[in-house]
């Protein structure tokens, strides 16, 4: 490629991208809109084929030691009594049958790539929020609000759900952000700080709590830490005004939520009471994209596919995504890369987009049908 490729995004998505394109031998300049990364965000699941793209990177044995192996689950109801008791015999057995998960906290993940990034020589640039982009017959001129510019090849933006880079390639009313109907709180507690009621959540066994319009997830995300992460997925059909949710004083918060759980046989309440790290957010995504690119410019990861949370798969959409999108770059003109990118990854993204109806109704009627439970994109860094 006769200049660089500049990616927009720091986060997993762009960072995985930066690894791919150095692993074929392209040169990329990442540019994150953060100062610096820091101890933020929730946790990821990260799926089969997202744990065989960081393999692919060399970084297989460090994932592991920073993250947990979910090697056990417990399905259960406010009474703790499991919801698949009366399950037919064929679908338990899908079940035990269940592929090789991670549970791992952002900052962990994203600590695993940037020091290999960093290792690796590829140049990162902070505090670099996009402000547009203009095509030209050799490549993109991109502009940064704080006055600087570059010129690559190609754009690629990973930025995210609230992606800049789509908005300005797909300007309104194209791909407009939707609210899904959905809140999530996510929280990551020291176990030490749980007191008496720590035994109930540092075992192995992650813990999936389904009532009503909610679900809840508890697990250790660490072999080492002493930290575990937990999220509570709403159904909201109507948003939820600021000031009443991401916008209310943290131990407001707290309350109204633990308060959901009092009288749970599992102390959840206790266990929210006490977590002092937590994000509220507001659920949004974009509809499935027509196209992934335009010109020299085309999206990756959540700033594509904006996965629904009870799918569980953006992490590893976004390995996917730029293992892939890598791979036809090496092989391929941009144009091409870019088809092939698009006509091959849009039936998983189809998959994964359809697959959040699992958790949410509780049906495992032809299981094959769901991302889930399949083995994720088909391909090796060599074919």
């Amino acid at each position: 490629m006769k200049n660089k490729v500049i990616i927009i995004g720091g986060g997993v998505a762009g960072l995985a991208m930066s690894l791919f394109l150095k692993k074929a031998n392209i040169e990329s300049v990442l540019y994150e809109q953060a100062k610096a990364y820091g101890k933020v965000g929730g946790h990821f699941v990260i799926h089969p084929s997202g744990v065989q793209m960081l393999e692919m990177l060399g970084l297989g044995e460090e994932i592991k030691k920073n993250s947990h192996h979910l090697v056990d689950f417990a399905v259960l109801d406010k009474d703790n009594n499991s919801l698949f008791d009366e399950i037919e015999a064929e679908d338990e057995l899908a079940l035990e049958e269940m592929p090789y998960l991670i549970n791992i906290a952002r900052f962990h993940l994203i600590d695993v790539l940037y020091k290999e990034a960093v290792k690796q020589g590829i140049d990162i640039q902070f505090g670099k929020r996009l402000k547009g982009f203009t095509q030209e017959a050799e490549g993109v001129n991109v502009t940064f609000e704080d006055g600087t510019e570059d010129f690559g090849s190609i754009l690629i933006g990973a930025d995210g759900v609230r992606s800049k880079t789509r908005e300005l390639l797909f300007p309104f009313p194209a791909n407009p952000l939707k609210y899904l109907g959905k809140t999530g709180v996510y929280g990551m507690i020291e176990t030490e700080k749980l007191g008496e009621h720590k035994e109930y959540f540092t075992t192995d066994t992650s813990l999936m709590y389904f009532h009503e319009n909610f679900n809840f997830f508890v697990s250790k995300h660490h072999p080492t830490d002493g930290e575990i992460s937990w999220s509570l997925i709403s159904t909201e059909p109507r948003k939820i005004a600021k000031k009443d949710f991401e916008g209310k004083p943290l131990e407001a918060l707290k309350a109204d939520l633990a308060a959901r759980f009092e009288g749970w046989e599992m102390p959840i309440q206790q266990l929210i009471e006490a977590t002092d790290h937590i994000i509220a957010k507001q659920l949004y995504r974009i509809d499935l994209m027509e196209h992934y690119s335009h010109g020299r410019v085309v999206l990756i990861g959540d700033a594509l596919h904006t996965a629904d949370p009870n799918a569980g798969m953006g992490t590893t959409l976004a390995f996917e995504d730029a293992m892939y999108l890598a791979k036809m770059l090496r092989d391929y003109d941009y144009d091409d890369a870019f088809y092939y990118f698009e006509h091959d990854r849009k039936p998983r993204a189809e998959k994964v987009f359809h697959s959040a109806t699992l958790l949410d109704n509780l049906e495992f009627d032809n299981v094959e049908d769901y991302a889930f439970f399949n083995d994720g994109v088909d391909a090796s860094w060599d074919k």
